[in-house]
């Protein structure tokens, strides 16, 4: 869980290799929390176990305890070993240095502002700084907890309020999206979907409210922000526009090359290892020319998004069970580039902003569409691949 694991598939893992362990125990799970119920069948008693464990996406470190987990499952180490290699991991610096990821947010507003969200160049270089600045504002949270609580709130604030200072050379809807698309609740909300959709109440529910929370947050501070502009330089008659088909996009022959850029910058923020990343990209790859062949040009709304997900799932899960790769990792940079969170927060944007309850309502209810479209692209692929699960090992997909 705190490597990013999916927890719809946590509590079949855990049971499986608790019987292969021989012990008899039943396992709860839901964001931030593990409850474990072990049963000592020869006095007729059980003691429970309640573990609080942080959120988090550290793709190499849950590679590496899947590693672990395999050779524990097939015998090949002793369970003695398994938990000393289990405390390394733990103990384990971070792949990439502060200094990374603080890029790593600029970079990924630039190339997402290019290729999702209709950036200009001028666009993208707005987003690039305003990247930076959340980047360095998410540096200051991981180091003072009383701003943990203000982080998201303040960045878009800050994203609004100087979208709109510089609007008449920049596109405002762009650029607050793409400052602000590593804090966007999509891939939140379509795990939520999944884990609904596979019978995990707890955790589903609990991920999607959070998910819609965010979306409000996100969308309030970018209001807010907009709204200071306004009050500051006395703008009555200014509103933001969040209508992305009234910015200038560059050439489409240029999402290609802010495509790979796009993959690596989420590998590097989700901690996937450099070894890996020609693996994500391909992958990822497949799924985006078959998306922009369904989807951008066909225009296929609906069922471009399903055989996209079905695509990237098929290929993900059959590249790692190939080459023995955690298929998760290989697929969730192009679950994150699906992802339909910027919709969402452009629905309660048009919800706060003017009296279109009917606009802001569709996409909103688009937003949820898609996750479902992925989602159900996913499941497909998931189970053409592995009809019966893994019987010595964790299931490590979605």
């Amino acid at each position: 869980m705190q490597f990013g694991a999916p927890l719809h598939h946590l509590e079949d893992n855990l049971t499986r290799i608790s019987r292969h362990l021989h012990i008899v125990a039943t396992f709860t799970t839901m964001p931030g929390l593990v409850l474990i119920s072990i049963e000592d069948t020869t006095t007729s008693t059980s003691e429970t176990k309640i573990i609080r464990c942080p959120n988090g996406y550290d793709m190499h470190r849950l590679d590496l305890t899947d590693h672990v987990v395999r050779s524990v499952s097939r015998e090949a180490i002793s369970i003695e070993e398994g938990t000393r290699q289990l405390n390394e991991i733990m103990s384990m610096p971070p792949l990439f240095a502060w200094y990374w990821q603080l890029l790593d947010w600029g970079i990924a507003s630039w190339s997402v502002c290019l290729l999702a969200f209709n950036g200009s160049w001028y666009d993208s270089l707005a987003a690039l700084v305003l990247g930076l600045v959340a980047g360095s504002l998410n540096l200051l949270a991981s180091r003072l907890k009383g701003y943990t609580n203000l982080f998201e709130v303040s960045v878009s604030i800050l994203c609004g309020f100087m979208a709109s200072v510089f609007e008449r050379w920049i596109c405002f809807a762009a650029v607050t999206l793409s400052a602000t698309v590593v804090l966007l609740p999509g891939l939140i909300l379509t795990t939520g979907a999944i884990e609904l959709a596979s019978r995990n109440m707890h955790a589903g529910t609990i991920r999607v409210g959070y998910a819609l929370m965010l979306a409000f947050i996100i969308a309030f501070g970018i209001n807010l922000g907009n709204n200071l502009f306004v009050e500051i330089f006395s703008k009555p008659n200014r509103a933001s526009d969040m209508n992305l088909s009234n910015c200038s996009p560059v050439s489409q022959w240029w999402w290609w090359l802010a495509f790979p850029v796009a993959v690596m910058s989420i590998c590097l923020l989700i901690n996937v290892h450099p070894r890996n990343w020609h693996a994500c990209i391909l992958v990822s790859g497949i799924m985006f020319v078959v998306f922009w062949a369904l989807v951008i040009h066909l225009q296929l709304k609906i069922i471009g998004p399903v055989i996209a997900a079905f695509v990237l799932g098929l290929v993900g899960n059959v590249w790692g069970k190939i080459f023995r790769h955690n298929a998760y990792a290989i697929m969730l940079p192009g679950i994150m580039i699906l992802v339909p969170g910027s919709v969402g927060v452009r629905g309660i944007m048009t919800m706060f902003s003017s009296a279109e309850i009917g606009a802001s309502l569709q996409l909103v209810s688009q937003m949820v569409q898609t996750s479902l479209s992925i989602m159900v692209g996913l499941f497909a692929s998931s189970f053409v691949v592995y009809p019966h699960g893994k019987k010595l090992s964790a299931l490590i997909t979605v």
